[in-house]
C-alpha cells in the first residue's frame, strides 16, 4: 500500500467516526413516575430529569471528581465558606408555560440560592449537610456557608453535586406536582410529552450553552431488566444505563453491536428494619446472618463481575477498605438454630420454626436483576433450616416507596447509594424513612458519622467512618452481600457515552453524546 493510498484510507476512517449530528437516542428504563429532580432516589427518574437541568458541576467521568459545569470555578474561603463563579449567558428553556418563546431570562445566582435552599426543604433522598446560609454575593457569585468544615459537600456525589438549579417561577406557576410533570431548567434538552410509566420523550435546546448534537432523546419502558438488553441486542433501543443481570455480562461482552461501558459499580446488601419484630431483635438478625451462605451465592452468580462484601463502603470510594469485618459474617446454620432456639424459636409441627404459635415467616422484597437469583439461593438455604423465607419481587416505584414507609415483613433487598457518604444515607438517624429504611439508630454512630463529616483530615475521618461502618455491622442492621460492578449497554451507534453516576450527562464539558 502506498503512502498516498493509507493516507486515504485514514481520512476515510476519520470521516466514519467524525461526530454526527441529528437522531434520536433512545434509553430503556424500568420506571418513571415524576421528574422533580430534588423527590427521588431512583436512577431512572434521575437520569431523565438531568436532561432538563444544570448543576454546578458534575463528577468528571475519569476520577470522580468535580468538573465544572453551571459553575466555572470555585474556591473554598475558609473551612465553612465556599464561593462558586457561574458562568454567564445561560438562559432557561423557553417556549413553555412559565416561559413564553422569546421570554426566557439568565439564569443568575439568586436560581442557585433558590434551588439549594429549595433542596434543603424538599430533598426525600440526599442531604447537603449541615449549610447555615447561601446567599448572592452578586449576579454570578454563590456562597455557600456550612456550620463546621465539610469534606463531602463538593467531592461527594451525593451533595451539592444532586442540586440541579430551578427556575423559581416555574414552581410558583406550576406547583409542586406540576413542576414535576412539567419541569423546566436550563439543561440540553426540553421535555415535549411525558405519561408515568408509559412515555417520555425530550428535545433538543436551541439555546443550550454548549453544542447539542442529538434532535431528542425517548426513554422507553421495559420494567423487565432482561427484556432491556435483548432490546439492545436487537436494536430496539440504544442504551440501558444499568446493566442489573450482572450475571450476564460474559455473554453481552461477546454480543455483535453492542459495547459494555463500566463505571464505579453498587453495594448490594439485605436489610433489615430494625423496628419491625421480630427484626427488632438482634438475635434474630444474627441468626439470619449466619444461616446464609453468601459466598457460595455469589460465587454461583455474581463472581468475576463483584465479590463479597463484608461491608457497606464500596471500594471505589476513598475510604479504606476495612478486612477485619470478614470476622464479623461466619456461615454457621447450626449455631444459627441454637441462637434462635434461645429466643424461643422450635420447630412446629410442620417443620417450620415458630414462637408461641407463630411461624418464623417472612418476604424478602426485591426488584429485577440479578439480585434475585442471589436471594433465591439464600431462601433456600433459610427454608432447609426452616425458616419460611421467600421472595416477593415488587416494581421498582413500588419497591421504594414499600422501604421508605417502613416495609411491613422487615427484611429488603437493600439500597445501593454506592458514593462516598452511603454509609451515611443509610444508616444516620437522620435519614430514617428516606434513605435510611432500616429506622436504624446508634448514638454512638451518629456520632461518629457527624464527627467524620467535619472532619478535614482524611486519615482521621477515614478511621471515624470505618468505626461506625463496623458498629452498624455488629448490630446487624443490614448484611453485606456483595459489590459489583457497574456496566451500561450501549449500541455502537452511540458515541461519547458516560456511565451515569449522580446523573446522565449527555452534554458536558468532557462529553457530547452523538449517534451514527
Amino acid at each position: 500500500m502506498t503512502v498516498g493510498v493509507v493516507a486515504l484510507a485514514l481520512l476515510v476512517g476519520a470521516t466514519a467516526l467524525a461526530q454526527q449530528r441529528g437522531g434520536t437516542l433512545r434509553i430503556a428504563y424500568t420506571s418513571i413516575t415524576q421528574l422533580d429532580p430534588y423527590k427521588t432516589a431512583a436512577n431512572d427518574e434521575i437520569n431523565a430529569s438531568s436532561l432538563v437541568f444544570d448543576p454546578l458541576f458534575v463528577i468528571g467521568k475519569d476520577d470522580f471528581q468535580p468538573v465544572p459545569h453551571l459553575a466555572e470555578s470555585w474556591e473554598a474561603v475558609d473551612d465553612t465558606t465556599w464561593e462558586f463563579h457561574l458562568r454567564q449567558g445561560v438562559m432557561f428553556q423557553d417556549g413553555n408555560e412559565v416561559f413564553p418563546e422569546g421570554q426566557s431570562r439568565e439564569v443568575t445566582a439568586d436560581d442557585v440560592v433558590y434551588s439549594v435552599n429549595r433542596f434543603l426543604e424538599v430533598s426525600t433522598a440526599f442531604t447537603l449537610g449541615n449549610v447555615t446560609s447561601v446567599e448572592a454575593v452578586d449576579d454570578y457569585t454563590v456562597r455557600i456557608t456550612t456550620a463546621e468544615p465539610d469534606p463531602f459537600l463538593v467531592t461527594d456525589v451525593n451533595r451539592l453535586a444532586r442540586v440541579v438549579i430551578v427556575p423559581h417561577e416555574a414552581i410558583e406557576q406550576l406547583g409542586e406536582e406540576g413542576f414535576a410533570r412539567h419541569p423546566i431548567g436550563s439543561g440540553p434538552f426540553e421535555l415535549t410529552s411525558f405519561t408515568p410509566d408509559q412515555n417520555l420523550t425530550f428535545q433538543r435546546n436551541e439555546d443550550y450553552w454548549l453544542d447539542t448534537y442529538l434532535d431528542a432523546v425517548e426513554f422507553v419502558f421495559i420494567p423487565d431488566p432482561t427484556v432491556q438488553t435483548i432490546a439492545v441486542e436487537a436494536g430496539d433501543v440504544d442504551v440501558v444505563p444499568y446493566l442489573f443481570n450482572i450475571d450476564s455480562v460474559a455473554q453481552l461482552q461477546d454480543a455483535p453491536g453492542i459495547e459494555l461501558y463500566p463505571r464505579g459499580g453498587s453495594y448490594r446488601g439485605l436489610g433489615f428494619n430494625v423496628t419491625t419484630p421480630p427484626f427488632d431483635e438482634f438475635e434474630v438478625r444474627d441468626a439470619i446472618s449466619k444461616a446464609i451462605d453468601i459466598d457460595a451465592a455469589v460465587a454461583a452468580v455474581v463472581e468475576p463481575f463483584g465479590h463479597r462484601a463484608y461491608g457497606q463502603v464500596p471500594p471505589w470510594v476513598d475510604f479504606e477498605q476495612d478486612p477485619t469485618l470478614e470476622e464479623l459474617w461466619e456461615y454457621d446454620p447450626e449455631e444459627a438454630l441454637e441462637i434462635l432456639e434461645s429466643v424461643g424459636f422450635t420447630p412446629g409441627p410442620d417443620g417450620v420454626l415458630q414462637r408461641d404459635g407463630e411461624p418464623l415467616s417472612f418476604a424478602i422484597k426485591t426488584i429485577a436483576g440479578s439480585q434475585v437469583r442471589v436471594l433465591t439461593i439464600l431462601v433456600t438455604q433459610l427454608q432447609e433450616l426452616g425458616i419460611d423465607a421467600t421472595l416477593q419481587q415488587q416494581d421498582t416505584a413500588v419497591w421504594a416507596e414499600d422501604l421508605q414507609t417502613g416495609n411491613d415483613t422487615g427484611v429488603f433487598f437493600d439500597y445501593s447509594f454506592a458514593g462516598t457518604t452511603g454509609l451515611y444515607s443509610l444508616f444516620h438517624s437522620s435519614n430514617a424513612g428516606r434513605t435510611n429504611t432500616h429506622f436504624y439508630e446508634n448514638e454512638d454512630v451518629d456520632a461518629l458519622l457527624d464527627e467524620a463529616s467535619r472532619t478535614v483530615d482524611f486519615a482521621e475521618r477515614n478511621r471515624l467512618w470505618l468505626e461506625a461502618q463496623r458498629l452498624i455491622m455488629q448490630d446487624r442492621a443490614a448484611i453485606p452481600l456483595y459489590f459489583e460492578f457497574g456496566y451500561s449497554v450501549v449500541s455502537e451507534r452511540v458515541h461519547d457515552w458516560v456511565v451515569p453516576w449522580g446523573g446522565l450527562h449527555l452534554v458536558s464539558l468532557e462529553n457530547n453524546v452523538w449517534v451514527e
